[in-house]
């Protein structure tokens, strides 16, 4: 930085360069300060003489610094509350199914609890994270499945899941969409690919493409743990269990789980394929845009 500072003093006159840095003090206090450094030179643009300042701004910066935690503390508290806020939601659903003896009454309740959890789980993640507009999607997902298994346990004990996902950032307006369209395709396997009592597994991956262009294949795909402020995304997810029904029409379906997977994929302007051979497979392609 400071080779660079030099050379752009004697490429350009009158130039002016400004730094902010701390400097340690004898008695170990730090300070802030401003520095201008101002390369005054005569017509020609030969150097004449170099002039600088340097302001006190340890006042500034630390008022700087309060507001900044006030803020992050504010918006971990909303979403602390969010996140009561949807288990109490989450808990209603529950005691009113308890209500009906009708098994298919009973199952719509489970999964509108099931999609109120995947959305608590996510701000549960952004309360204990350091910022507040990404989650490592990861760990969420860690967490979500082990929900999904746990809602279904009794019917599905034979049923391995397998988690192909390194620590990966995903902002929150591409975390929630992708969180419930991860919900909807787990709970079909889980109710529809395997009867009861029968093995199989559940296959989710989720890689950052290496480059714009290339081939984005389950296969194809480059992992990282990065965070980037653009980022193309592949995730796969798979099951071994029952095929896809072929009289169902993916793209315009009459069931509300595969319809809402639908609306959320475009919601996050990605694309999704389904490809049923040996197994059921889901590409979805989509890209993730959030501040570092």
């Amino acid at each position: 930085m400071l080779n660079l500072s030099r050379k752009k003093m004697i490429s350009s006159p009158n130039s002016i360069m400004e730094h902010e840095y701390r400097l340690r003090q004898k008695d170990g206090t730090v300070k802030w300060v401003h520095e201008l450094i101002h390369n005054v030179c005569n017509a020609s643009g030969e150097t004449v003489f170099i002039q600088g300042y340097a302001y006190d701004i340890t006042q500034r910066k630390k008022v700087e610094e309060t507001l900044a935690k006030a803020e992050e503390i504010g918006m971990r508290e909303i979403h602390h509350r969010i996140k009561n806020n949807l288990q109490v939601v989450s808990s209603l659903l529950s005691l009113q199914a308890e209500k009906f003896k009708d098994p298919e009454v009973i199952e719509a309740f489970r999964e509108s609890e099931n999609r109120v959890v995947s959305m608590s789980i996510i701000h549960e993640e952004l309360y204990k994270s350091e910022g507040s507009t990404s989650i490592d999607f990861a760990e969420y997902l860690r967490k979500l499945t082990t929900d999904i298994l746990h809602s279904y346990r009794v019917r599905n004990e034979k049923v391995k899941l397998l988690l192909d996902v390194d620590s990966t950032f995903l902002g929150i307006d591409t975390a929630i969409p992708l969180g419930i369209v991860i919900n909807e395709l787990f709970s079909n396997s889980l109710k529809y690919a395997f009867p009861r009592g029968s093995e199989g597994e559940v296959r989710i991956s989720l890689y950052r493409n290496e480059a714009e262009g290339q081939k984005t294949g389950f296969a194809e795909a480059t992992r990282t743990k990065v965070p980037e402020t653009s980022s193309r995304f592949t995730l796969t997810y798979s099951d071994n269990g029952g095929r896809f029904p072929g009289n169902i029409d993916f793209e315009n379906p009459g069931t509300l789980g595969l319809q809402l997977v639908n609306a959320l994929v475009e919601q996050i302007n990605g694309t999704i394929e389904l490809e049923k051979e040996k197994e059921t497979k889901f590409i979805l392609r989509f890209e993730d845009k959030f501040p570092l």
